[in-house]
């Protein structure tokens, strides 16, 4: 994908808690090998935000999720560290199944961590969501 000085995409990335505990994912390819991140990817043409999130949700996760549960939580701007994406932190609030790795060429393992210890090194974009989804819900 090529980006454009006028152009920038919209990042959704899901945010999957069970036990103040949130779902990663550490990638194994492309952009932020070696990170982890919140399960997620860009929002294609003729979809809404939700339909992206459910739909990266069951392709990275197997998870199915009630995309009429879900909630925007967090916009982060498009920076230069993440090609200018918009991102957008959308919370799964009703989901069925066990989180399992589905694209083995994009997440090697999936794993819930506690908010208080997340681990690092964190995807640029979802660590930039995460960092204002923490500053806004605990004290």
């Amino acid at each position: 994908m090529s980006f454009h000085a006028d152009t920038f995409c919209v990042g959704v990335q899901c945010f999957l808690l069970s036990n103040n505990s949130l779902l990663l994912g550490l990638r194994t390819a492309g952009f932020g090998a070696g990170t982890w991140g919140l399960p997620g990817g860009h929002l294609e043409k003729g979809e809404t935000i939700f339909q992206t999130a459910k739909r990266e949700l069951l392709e990275e996760t197997g998870i199915v999720a009630d995309h009429s549960a879900f909630e925007i939580l967090v916009l982060g701007d498009p920076i230069p560290e993440n090609n200018f994406h918009l991102q957008v932190g959308v919370l799964v609030k009703v989901w069925d199944g066990l989180p399992t790795v589905v694209a083995p060429n994009e997440l090697g393992e999936l794993r819930f961590f506690a908010l208080d210890a997340l681990p690092a090194p964190l995807l640029i974009s979802s660590e930039y969501i995460i960092r204002k989804f923490l500053q806004k819900h605990l004290y």
